[in-house]
């Protein structure tokens, strides 16, 4: 995740503006385990650490997909 300032957006882009924060997010291991193990990202080769973002199962399965809410507060000062 990135976060910029002073952006400006456009149809399918954005130009300027500056990077103000990067950071990473992360989820439950077992359902990173179960993600994983789906493709596309069962061909990956290079596993993912990811750990403590709580996720929402929108269905039964994995490939029914999951649903992350998170608020970020940053401090342009």
């Amino acid at each position: 995740m990135r976060v910029h300032t002073g952006v400006r957006l456009t149809d399918d882009s954005s130009t300027g503006g500056e990077v103000i924060h990067t950071g990473q997010h992360f989820f439950d291991p077992d359902i990173d385990t179960a993600i994983q193990a789906t493709s596309p990202y069962s061909e990956n080769t290079t596993r993912e650490s990811c750990r403590p973002l709580t996720l929402t199962a929108l269905g039964e399965t994995v490939p029914d997909g999951y649903k992350a809410t998170l608020t970020v507060g940053v401090s342009t000062a």
